[in-house]
């Protein structure tokens, strides 16, 4: 038979399966009628002929198979007869059926939302070719600690590029705000950009999609070559994808640049900030409004990324630059003595960065994990349970002629139909999840890049591991239902319960320690004023103000902010508590203090705001006074410090007019005041030292205008923006919201997020283990019916067969609580590095925990149990 008519066999065969079947039916009575004539004209009797006849075909049934088995594409028949006896069998168990899909859904569902999340906060490698040979070099203070994010000034760049050969290419890069308007009429607005080495896009591999990159020369001369790249989503969403951008002149922080280019899609070098625009580093000093950019070694600001050269490796890269920075150290001592060269992995880099999101993503992922895991275990127990039934069947289809082959086959369909159910419904699920997950909004006006996506990787790792779970059905369907197997079967099953038992009250624990902690956190409060406060930020920079006119202008500002009416009163603060702002630290010498051994020096948080905002924030002086508006550039220097610093520094006594040095050579400052401590970064922070300096002595170019009001703070957004377009019409503003919006977004929005998160993986958990408690009930009554009906006919009655059956599960639960509590005790203690402030241990959550569990084992027990108790005692006799 030539392919043409295969392919004619095959299709007719689809579309009419029935002729196909009658024209076989038709073949075999044609060759019985011809071999029982010839017989008859060979003398023979017309029954005898018929018979003989038969016995030739030697069964019916057994030829058709064959000659199915011949004809072409048959394995797809066979696939689609599978398919079909596959759906029967589980609408005919459909509690089954539900139960494994459903078990299967949450597993993959939860997994694939977790990890999904995990992989925008943290895991997300950068968008460009073969990411995982990126490296981050850059400095770290070998005194304070050699963790936290890294960085580098321009020197430290160019030491690293010229004076290492381990690596192949070396590009550097710092984020950048200016103010972008596409000509001087159009209000300008920030956006954000990077300023990058010549060769930035080469050892990245970013694609230019519309021009080109930069050369070397246009990096060479600090100030000369106003160039600019545009980011893709950038040039997309403002200039409608032009395909003439190139050429094009734009203003950025009030001087004209010409676009070159336009970069691909999705390049980002930042986790959460999308770049707008990427200019030359030779031109950071004109939109940063300092040469020291360039030029001063501790004007540390950049991110230097690279490639290892073909056969160096990271022992070597490290090697090398611990060399150079011993060297460095001995040639610029004021600015390198303390700091270390350190090369690390792009993700490295990001967990030291934050270490509180890497640890809330790994326990998000451990309990991600332990759901999936009592969801597999949930499965198996499941098709424990179902075993002998099916080993009747399958006995039964062995016996009748069925090859062993063609039972695992049909077995591995029914394992892929539940698996790609509950995959299709773990899909569904991963999605809400991300959905869930978007609900929390960014608490700022930065366009961001953190896009949650369901991670497809995750859903088919997942989805393998749950239909692991199911491939024992093909051994224990095809095991005999002997009396020793049945024992180690109800073994195995009552370990996966107990199993899931343990993981489920795992997560409850961790689910309640986490909501009790940051209930306490935020009925503690934030330490300032959250209520009626209206915020902004402004950068006069950004609109090329020198020191001189930003310092007019912010006087200007407060001064007609307070004659507003509806404010009771103002301040201005180079940072805010949990904001983005960047207000920078400061490295202090406190007199009198001992500093550690090789230390030359302390690192603070610090702020610096002006006499009103004590007052505005509500946040009280303890000892000493506030600042004052005489607190100015000709005045003594003065601080403040928290509750935090004056005890550590200048224990045993009041910090009020103690003094420290700025630096290590700096100018003495006298602390004028101690502040009440205040959460600054993280709502379940412990106190962090913090030392405020007055605005008007140390000057910050980008500052927030905060705003105490009489009555409803968002009522006070238009008119603050009025006046600040009333002192200068290009003036942008950003970041204007409520502090109660803000402090939602920031505090209790994100632990409400999180505290959602695993209450859901708890009661999941919880509910995977009710089901497999419910199986083995089940299952174990199913399998002592004829013990319940001699017991019942010997004289025991239906309260003592409850009691019986009950009993099995609850010595579950009471077993899966030894085992998950300890293990839920063992995660709280490590939830320390989420919650530094809470008690090393609180019972609470363990004796919630514990009622819990056996009130939901005990029903789902007595289900089962209660119907194993209604039967009649003869009828359990007469079961097999």
């Amino acid at each position: 038979m030539t392919a043409w008519h295969r392919l004619l066999s095959t299709l007719q065969r689809w579309i009419r399966p029935g002729r196909a079947e009658r024209q076989l039916d038709d073949d075999l009575r044609n060759f019985v009628e011809m071999s029982a004539a010839q017989r008859i004209r060979e003398g023979g009797s017309p029954a005898e002929a018929r018979r003989a006849a038969l016995l030739e075909v030697g069964g019916v049934g057994q030829v058709k198979e064959r000659v199915r088995d011949v004809r072409p594409a048959v394995w797809l028949d066979d696939v689609v007869r599978d398919i079909g006896y596959g759906l029967r069998m589980l609408n005919r168990n459909r509690g089954f059926a539900a139960t494994a899909i459903t078990s299967i859904g949450i597993g993959v569902g939860v997994t694939a939302a977790i990890f999904s999340f995990a992989d925008a906060m943290l895991l997300r490698p950068l968008p460009v070719p073969r990411p995982g040979e990126l490296y981050v070099i850059g400095t770290a203070d070998a005194v304070q600690g050699l963790g936290g994010s890294l960085s580098a000034s321009y020197r430290d760049y160019l030491d690293v590029r010229d004076r290492t050969t381990s690596f192949a290419g070396l590009a550097a890069h710092g984020g950048v705000s200016a103010a972008f308007a596409e000509s001087p009429a159009v209000s300008p607005r920030m956006v954000l950009g990077q300023s990058v080495s010549g060769n930035f896009f080469d050892v990245l591999g970013a694609a230019i999609v519309l021009g080109r990159g930069f050369q070397p020369i246009e990096d060479s001369v600090p100030g000369r070559d106003a160039v600019v790249v545009l980011g893709y989503e950038f040039w997309r969403d403002q200039f409608g994808s032009r395909s003439d951008i190139v050429g094009h002149r734009i203003l950025l922080h009030g001087q004209w640049f010409t676009v070159i280019g336009v970069v691909a899609e999705g390049l980002s070098v930042s986790r959460y900030a999308q770049s707008a625009f990427f200019v030359p580093l030779a031109m950071a000093p004109v939109l940063l409004d300092t040469d020291r950019v360039l030029e001063a070694r501790d004007f540390r600001m950049l991110d230097i990324r690279g490639r290892l050269r073909p056969g160096a490796t990271l022992a070597q890269s490290r090697a090398e630059l611990a060399v150079l920075s011993a060297s460095l150290g001995r040639e610029y001592p004021a600015t390198n003595a303390s700091r270390s060269l350190i090369v690390r992995t792009d993700l490295a880099d990001r967990t030291a960065a934050d270490p509180i999101t890497a640890t809330m993503v790994l326990m998000l992922g451990g309990l991600a994990l332990a759901v999936l895991g009592v969801s597999c275990a949930n499965v198996a127990g499941l098709l424990e349970s179902r075993a002998p039934v099916r080993g009747r069947e399958i006995a039964m289809r062995l016996a009748i002629g069925a090859s062993r082959g063609r039972v695992v086959r049909q077995l591995i369909t029914e394992s892929l139909l539940i698996a790609l159910a509950g995959g299709a419904l773990g899909v569904g699920m991963a999605h809400l999840g991300v959905m869930f997950f978007r609900l929390l909004p960014p608490p700022t006006d930065i366009p961001l890049t953190m896009t949650f996506a369901v991670d497809s990787r995750v859903l088919i790792v997942s989805l393998s591991a749950a239909l692991a779970s199911a491939r024992g059905s093909l051994t224990l369907a095809m095991r005999p239902d002997e009396a020793g197997m049945r024992h180690r079967r109800q073994w195995r099953q009552a370990v996966l319960v107990i199993g899931q038992i343990a993981l489920a009250v795992t997560l409850l624990v961790v689910a309640l320690a986490v909501h009790q902690a940051f209930s306490r956190e935020l009925l503690r409060g934030p330490g300032y004023r959250v209520d009626q406060l209206m915020m902004m930020r402004l950068n006069p920079s950004l609109v090329r103000y020198d020191q001189a006119k930003a310092t007019v202008f912010f006087d200007q500002l407060l001064e007609r902010t307070l004659a507003t009416p509806g404010v009771r009163s103002a301040t201005l603060a180079s940072r805010i508590p949990m904001g983005f702002t960047n207000g920078g630290g400061a490295s202090i010498v406190p007199e009198g203090f001992r500093l550690p051994p090789g230390a030359d020096r302390v690192s603070l948080i610090a702020a610096h705001v002006d006499e009103g905002y004590f007052e505005t924030m509500a946040t009280p002086i303890v000892d000493g006074r506030e600042f004052r508006r005489a607190d100015g550039p000709d005045a003594p220097l003065v601080a403040i410090v928290n509750e935090r610093a004056a005890t550590r520094y200048w224990a045993g006594g009041s910090a009020v007019g103690r003094r420290f040095r700025l630096g290590v050579d700096g100018p003495f400052v006298e602390v004028v005041g101690i502040a009440r401590n205040t959460k600054y970064s993280w709502v379940a922070e412990p106190p962090t030292d913090i030392v405020y300096f007055p605005r008007r002595q140390q000057f910050r170019q980008e500052l927030m205008l905060v705003v105490q009001s009489v009555a409803d703070p968002a009522a006070l957004a238009t008119p603050l923006r009025e006046l600040v377009h009333t002192l200068d019409p290009n003036m942008p503003i950003a970041d204007v919201r409520t502090m109660r919006e803000f402090y939602e977004l920031r505090a209790a929005r994100a632990a409400d997020v999180l505290v959602q998160t695993i209450a859901a993986l708890g009661v999941m958990g919880l509910g995977l283990a009710i089901v497999g408690v419910y199986g083995l009930v089940a299952y174990a009554a199913s399998r002592r019916t004829r013990e319940i009906g001699i017991r019942m006919a010997i004289g025991a009655d239906r309260r003592s067969v409850l009691r019986m059956m009950l009993r099995q599960g609850i010595r579950l639960a009471v077993i899966g609580l030894m085992v998950g509590l300890p293990a839920g005790l063992a995660v709280q203690r490590a939830l320390q590095a989420l919650f530094p402030a809470q008690p090393d241990l609180d019972p609470m959550p363990v004796l919630a925990v514990v009622p819990i569990v056996l009130a939901v084992t005990t029903l789902a027990s007595y289900l089962p149990a209660r119907r194993a108790a209604n039967i009649e005692a003869l009828q359990a006799l007469r079961s097999e």
